[in-house]
């Protein structure tokens, strides 16, 4: 009968591997995410790199790819302005460079496009309040989502309250 291996120093790559394809299985990761959870894990950093190695010649773990996709959903999905990009895109683990590189295909009507959906879509909550407070809580949003001044301050003003 076979013991069962520990996930620690005795797993083999193929266990390293299996893993990883199985964190890739829920949603895409950067390859700093991917050290992480495997260090996470107790794999040992021999065989992590050996992994990590095995899925960036296979492309199924590339910054460079996961990059512009990231831009897409934090403008489409989550309606983050070019401070909170920016703050999405290295919390999820993409390095400066590549950061700064992917942020040049974020344009400022990419930014003030946002906003206004995101305001469209708060504005119908907000119903029954007076103008001052709907356009100060407005302000406050899309500050914390991380807009510029400039594209809040032209959104609240183009809101009718």
């Amino acid at each position: 009968m076979t013991r069962p291996r520990s996930k620690g120093s005795r797993a083999d790559v193929a266990d390293v591997k299996a893993y990883a394809l199985k964190l890739l299985g829920y949603r895409s990761r950067s390859r700093r995410e991917m050290l992480r959870r495997l260090k996470m894990k107790g794999f040992d950093d021999g065989r992590i790199n050996d992994a990590i190695k095995f899925l960036e010649d296979t492309g199924l773990l590339s910054d460079e790819d996961l990059a512009p996709r990231l831009l897409r959903h934090s403008v489409e999905d989550k309606h983050l302005g070019g401070k909170g990009i920016r703050a999405f895109l290295t919390k999820r683990g993409l390095d400066k460079e590549l950061v700064d590189k992917t942020m040049l295909l974020h344009t400022v009507e990419m930014e003030e496009e946002s906003a206004r959906q995101l305001v469209e879509k708060k504005l119908r909550a907000m119903k029954g309040h007076p103008g001052d407070v709907i356009r100060r809580r407005l302000w406050g949003m899309l500050q914390r989502r991380g807009f510029s001044g400039d594209v809040i301050s032209r959104v609240v003003d183009s809101v009718k309250v």
